[in-house]
C-alpha cells in the first residue's frame, strides 16, 4: 500500500522507539514514518522541518515534558497521539485536542483505533481545505462570468460586470460607462448599484460616482483628490472615501 499519511515519533527510549515504529510498520502501512526524535529540542526541529501530520508524543522527554515543547510552538497544525506510562497527565493532554492518549505497554487495537481516529481527522481537513479551495475558484470563475441586465429605454442590455468601468448619477437615473461600448443610462438611482455591485471590485468614491477599483489608472491627491480612470476620465473622491479607497486599490491589485 502506498502511504498515504506521514508521522514523526518523539520517544527518549529506544526501546518504544521500536516497539512504534513495529507497530507502524506491522498495522499501518498506509502511514510514512519521517523521523524518530529523543528530546523537546529534536521534536521542534523535526514539526518544524519536516511539517508531519500526525505525532506519536511521549510526555516525558528527559528532564522537560511534551507540554513545553507544544507551549513553544506558534501553531499545532497536526494531530497527536500522546503515548506514556502516565495517566496523570491526561486531562491537559487533553487541552490539545490530542486524538488519543495511550498508556504503555501499547495495546495493539488501541493502537489502531486511535490512528485511524487521527486518519479520519486528518482527510476532514484536507477536504475541507480543498472545498474551500474549489469555491474560492468557483467564485472567482462566476464572478467573472456575471452579467447585469440594465433596463433602458428601448429593453434590456445585458452587461458583464467586468466590463463596467465606472457608474455616474443623474438625479434618479445612473450612466454606466463601459468597455468598447456607448455610455448607457438606466432609470435607477446609483443606491440601487451600488447595493447590486457590493460583493465586487466596486466603490462608492462620491455621491455621484461609483467605481470598478480595477479600471483606476491613477489617484491624484491635489485638489482635494481625484481619480483618472482608464478612459482618461477625472472623477471626484470625497474627503471621507479617500483612505478608504487607497486601501481599497492596495487590496484589489496586490499593491505594497
Amino acid at each position: 500500500m502506498t502511504p498515504k499519511f506521514n508521522a514523526i515519533v518523539i520517544e527518549d527510549e529506544k526501546s518504544e522507539q521500536d516497539i512504534l515504529i513495529t507497530l507502524l510498520q506491522k498495522h499501518c502501512p498506509e502511514i510514512k514514518l519521517l523521523g524518530v526524535g529523543s528530546s523537546v529540542g529534536e521534536a521542534d526541529e523535526l514539526i518544524r522541518n519536516l511539517q508531519p501530520q500526525l505525532v506519536f508524543l511521549d510526555i516525558q522527554l528527559g528532564d522537560e515534558t511534551a507540554f513545553t515543547l507544544l507551549s513553544q510552538l506558534e501553531a499545532i497544525s497536526f494531530e497527536i497521539i500522546f503515548v506514556t506510562a502516565h495517566d496523570q497527565y491526561a486531562l491537559q493532554a487533553f487541552e490539545y485536542m490530542a486524538v488519543d492518549y495511550l498508556l504503555k505497554p501499547i495495546d495493539v487495537n488501541k493502537f489502531i483505533r486511535a490512528v485511524n481516529s487521527a486518519k479520519v481527522k486528518i482527510e476532514g481537513k484536507f477536504i475541507h481545505a480543498s472545498m474551500g479551495e474549489m469555491l474560492s475558484h468557483v467564485r472567482t470563475f462566476n464572478r467573472n462570468q456575471h452579467k447585469i441586465a440594465l433596463s433602458t429605454s428601448s429593453g434590456y442590455e445585458l452587461v458583464p460586470v467586468k466590463d463596467i468601468m465606472y457608474c455616474l448619477a443623474d438625479g434618479s437615473y445612473t450612466h454606466f460607462f463601459c468597455v468598447g461600448r456607448e455610455p448607457i443610462m438606466v432609470s435607477k438611482n446609483l443606491k440601487h448599484y451600488e447595493t447590486l455591485l457590493a460583493d465586487y471590485a466596486f466603490s462608492r468614491i462620491h455621491p455621484t460616482a461609483l467605481v470598478n477599483l480595477f479600471y483606476v489608472k491613477k489617484i491624484d491627491r491635489s485638489e482635494g483628490g481625484s481619480l483618472v480612470m482608464e478612459d482618461e476620465r477625472t472623477l471626484p473622491i470625497s474627503k471621507a472615501k479617500r483612505q478608504e479607497l487607497e486601501a481599497s486599490i492596495k487590496e484589489n491589485h496586490r499593491l505594497v
